[in-house]
């Protein structure tokens, strides 16, 4: 089936949610992709599927064709790009077919816990401003791989809190999150029309994060969302190119430049960093050691010698101004007390 030219589809009124599954020369992985996700939505009958092939050369036309005969009973579409085009591209073509007032991306490498969708579909129907809603994704090993997207102090994009404990506490709090990853990610069909889709200018990277950023700028909340819980096996989809991803990476740049840090204030947020102020600086920095550890080398430039040369300085400036107020009180006829207040300077 060609790809449609326009963002709008025709929207069925009974389809809660269109699950859009781009994808590109893995037909054994979407063949367990489609029927693992046809397994978790049960009973729902308001939930289609749609797959977006972007022109892959391998048995995935088949695939489809055999799913589409194994699975009766569920509304399963499917669009074909003659060529690949790139993830955005895919999204895109898949979204033009569906007609879900919901709109859910949905990576092959993903394996669904029960009720996902449910919980998802709650959240996101929970407040009409909630405009674009991730999910917890863990690594197979459990570990978290995704609860929210950080602009970090170099100026680019991670995912907070990877390789925690996939339940640790700072990952079960749904709630604002600015930007979240489109490995499964829902968006209400009505905000993807108006902001016009994934950017196609990129291949296969940062199309999520611009989509969240321009949703954020007009006003569109993105949201995470803890108990939707799925195990993403990360990247199995397609093969990353460094060229590509590099090439993708500057226009990224070009686009946004170096974006305000949010990480530090997420840590501060979340309690896993906190910051003690004195009368005099340095301050006292207390980081949880689960989200960081000081480097305390000893060589030369080593933060080790670095400390200690703080140490050095504050104890010279300690002194000297400890003398001026004892210049300072002798020019007025007195002498410091040694239990007075020069013991908290």
């Amino acid at each position: 089936m060609p790809t449609s030219t326009s963002m709008t589809g025709h929207r069925h009124s009974g389809t809660a949610c269109s699950v859009v599954i781009p994808t590109f020369d893995t037909a054994a992985l979407l063949e367990r992709c489609v029927l693992a996700l046809h397994e978790s939505l049960g009973d729902r009958d308001d939930v289609e599927v749609v797959v977006s092939d972007d022109g892959s050369a391998d048995a995935t036309p088949g695939v489809v064709a055999a799913l589409r005969n194994a699975l009766p009973g569920r509304r399963l579409v499917s669009v074909r790009s003659e060529e690949n085009r790139g993830f955005a591209h895919a999204c895109n073509a898949g979204a033009r077919a569906a007609s879900g007032r919901h709109l859910v991306f949905y990576n092959t490498d993903l394996v669904p816990s029960p009720g996902w969708l449910d919980a998802l579909l709650a959240y996101a129907d929970g407040d009409p401003g909630r405009s674009i809603v991730g999910t917890r994704l863990l690594f197979p090993d459990g570990r978290l791989q995704h609860c929210g997207v950080v602009i970090c102090s170099d100026g680019y994009p991670r995912h907070v809190y990877a390789g925690l404990p996939g339940d640790h506490e700072l990952a079960m709090r749904s709630g604002r999150a600015g930007i979240v990853t489109a490995a499964c990610m829902l968006v209400r069909a009505s905000v993807f029309t108006e902001l016009g889709g994934f950017d196609t200018c990129y291949r296969n990277g940062y199309e999520d994060v611009d989509l969240c950023l321009r949703a954020e700028a007009r006003g569109r909340a993105v949201h995470y969302c803890h108990t939707s819980v799925l195990t993403h096996l990360v990247s199995a989809t397609r093969e990353r190119r460094i060229e590509e991803f590099t090439a993708t990476e500057e226009t990224f740049l070009r686009r946004w430049g170096r974006l305000p840090a949010t990480d530090v204030d997420r840590y501060l947020r979340d309690g896993v960093l906190s910051l003690r102020y004195g009368r005099t600086f340095p301050l006292r920095l207390e980081v949880s050691p689960e989200l960081a550890f000081v480097d305390a080398g000893q060589g030369p430039g080593s933060a080790a010698e670095a400390n200690q040369r703080v140490e050095e300085l504050r104890d010279l400036v300690h002194r000297l101004r400890r003398e001026v107020v004892e210049l300072r009180m002798q020019a007025l006829g007195g002498r410091p007390d040694s239990g007075g207040p020069l013991g908290d300077l």
